[in-house]
């Protein structure tokens, strides 16, 4: 009760760092500290330095060796005396994963207070054991009056830790902290001196400290990274960075860390030689979620390379269409499916500066996957040949505008995670030179990050949702088709004859946009087409029916025969999913995943039995 009038809280209301929440002192918390208890909302403890300095819990596993950890005995009252210093940590250090502490880490509390090591190292009475074999009880063998001599103390041992080499043992009053060069790191690197006018004058040390990013391993937050910000705030009166990113332990597919023991931890050399580094460095970050460890699967590093040569092939697709790099585009002769990849352009950027801002480097790849693959190469790049291998100049040298500036900024977006090959394919394409200079550069590490485009930019080149559903629309009648190809077992390589009956006005150059990616033979328009009974067919609501006449392709009884007995084998697997997932004991037992895995097993499969059913009436029509 002394202490607290002492200080003057005794009935005041404190803020708890870990929560936000305020903590209110009671006389009964007082009167009936214990805390380990749960009872007291705040602790005091009078400031006895062998007890504050080395105040030590060993906390036991099985089968594991006891781990010493300080405990912050006046960590409240320390932060009280630490004022802002303490949340300017906090609120300026950003954390990634969010879930791991930094700001708060009672060994930063305890140095600041102390701004040294504390006296407990030297304190005889703490360190050095009458009995050096003593040991404290482990596991829930430990017993509270084995540790403490008043209730309103935290626990404290003045006994060994460890196995000792033998009786009249003390600490080694001279020992080198092997880490505390490496607190000196943000600043000692840039010719650091500790004379502020000299420091002032280095050119380096002003424009590079503080620094914005630290990527490290969660194991050294109290070996390194706090006492970095420790540092930082003592000689050079500001933080080191602003955001610290902990990643995860790269382990094997059994989930066991790598090994030379095991034989598990591949040669990343060896790796690099076999599939390259940008590679290796695509397919590891991939798979590699914020916060959780890496489960390394060779097989990643293969799909990295594979998207690599993807890359690779289409800026030598336009290698190919000869002529210079084309930096003027035209909004009068966009197409829908510039006007399209253009908005898939801006979507992809916004989400990648999303992704890269909360430090989700998986999800930004995954994004880069399905924007370049799925829809610049997929999509696009086999639409712009209507115009590339058309006859009109004008429109073909808009398309090369347009495929030029897109190529442009998906190597920009990709650097980051393939530096080599994105190099390499700027200065072959001619972007180095030949882009203006707010998109260019001599290299591509100089070259402005892309950035979302303004609405002048999209209102330029009429760039809005309904611009682009024509070609929303185009793709999705391509799929249908495709779809019904497949489902009449016909290749795609084969060249089949199309006829399509639109709902509305449809330009030549959009008709054959669809041809090439049906790669039809021929696609006829003609709204007044009547199609001879069994004629399959898929619709599209915005751009009509289109039918694929079957005559000289396949026999109609025979096909419609086929897709009956497939869609008997359908109807059963669909009636036992819908059982297993109707089961209550199958939904409480089941892991998440394999509920989600069946789910989507059954939407596929009622999908492609509604596809075949439309068909077999069209055979059977």
């Amino acid at each position: 009760m002394e202490y607290a009038a002492r200080h003057g809280i005794l009935g005041q209301s404190f803020l708890n760092l870990d929560t936000g929440q305020p903590i209110t002192v009671h006389k009964s918390s007082l009167e009936h500290g214990f805390s380990h208890f749960g009872v007291a909302n705040v602790k005091l403890v009078p400031a006895l330095p062998a007890l504050i300095r080395h105040a030590v819990r060993v906390a036991t596993e099985p089968h594991r060796p006891p781990t010493p950890q300080v405990l912050a005995v006046e960590t409240y009252l320390a932060a009280l005396r630490l004022g802002d210093q303490l949340f300017r940590v906090k609120f300026r250090v950003k954390v990634f994963p969010s879930n791991l502490r930094l700001y708060d880490h009672q060994t930063v509390l305890l140095w600041r207070e102390e701004k040294g090591e504390p006296d407990g190292a030297k304190s005889p009475e703490v360190r050095a054991p009458k009995d050096p074999t003593s040991r404290p009880a482990s596991g829930s063998a430990l017993r509270l009056a084995d540790l403490v001599e008043d209730v309103n103390r935290d626990p404290a041992f003045t006994r060994c830790q460890f196995d000792c080499p033998g009786p009249g043992w003390e600490q080694d009053p001279d020992v080198l902290d092997t880490w505390f060069s490496s607190w000196l790191w943000p600043f000692a690197t840039m010719g650091w001196t500790g004379d502020p006018e000299q420091d002032a004058r280095n050119a380096t040390l002003q424009t590079f400290y503080p620094t914005s990013d630290l990527v490290t391993g969660p194991d050294i937050i109290f070996f390194w990274v706090a006492r970095m910000i420790m540092a930082g705030y003592e000689f050079m009166g500001e933080l080191p960075f602003r955001n610290v990113y902990f990643t995860g332990i790269i382990r094997d597919k059994q989930g066991r860390k790598m090994s030379k023991t095991l034989g598990n931890s591949p040669d990343p050399l060896d790796l690099i030689a076999k599939y390259g580094a940008d590679a290796l460095r695509f397919g590891t970050m991939r798979s590699a979620p914020l916060g959780q460890d890496v489960l390394f699967d060779e097989k990643d590093v293969e799909l990295g390379r594979n998207f690599c040569n993807k890359l690779w092939n289409a800026c030598r697709f336009r290698q190919l269409q000869a002529g210079e790099v084309e930096a003027e585009i035209r909004p009068e002769l966009l197409s829908s499916d510039d006007r399209w990849i253009l908005l898939r352009l801006d979507r992809a950027i916004r989400e990648l500066d999303a992704a890269f801002a909360g430090y989700r480097f998986n999800e930004a790849t995954a994004t880069l996957y399905r924007f370049f693959w799925s829809e610049f190469c997929d999509w696009y790049l086999e639409a712009a040949k209507a115009a590339l291998y058309g006859e009109d100049p004008a429109r073909k040298a808009n398309t090369l505008a347009v495929l030029d500036f897109v190529l442009a900024h998906i190597l920009r977006l990709f650097h980051p995670f393939l530096p080599f090959i994105t190099e390499e394919l700027w200065q072959s394409l001619g972007y180095a030179k030949d882009l203006p200079p707010d998109q260019g550069g001599l290299t591509i590490m100089n070259a402005r990050w892309p950035k979302p485009f303004d609405e002048d930019f999209k209102a330029h080149y009429g760039l809005d949702e309904t611009a682009a559903e024509l070609a929303e629309a185009k793709y999705d009648l391509v799929s249908r088709g495709r779809n019904l190809r497949r489902e009449l077992n016909l290749p795609p390589s084969r060249k089949l004859d199309f006829v399509l009956k639109p709902a509305g006005r449809l330009e030549a150059h959009e008709a054959e946009v669809i041809r090439l990616l049906l790669n039809a033979g021929s696609l006829r328009v003609d709204g007044d087409w009547q199609p001879p009974r069994g004629t399959p067919a898929v619709l599209s609501p915005k751009l009509g029916e289109l039918y694929l006449p079957l005559e000289g392709v396949i026999d109609p009884a025979k096909e419609a025969a086929r897709l009956r007995r497939d869609l008997e084998k359908i109807e059963a697997e669909v009636g036992k999913l819908e059982q297993r997932l109707a089961d209550p004991k199958f939904a409480e037992r089941a892991p998440a995943r394999v509920i989600e895995e069946h789910r989507g097993r059954l939407a596929e499969l009622q999908a492609r039995r509604e596809q075949i059913g439309g068909i077999l009436a069209s055979l059977e029509g």
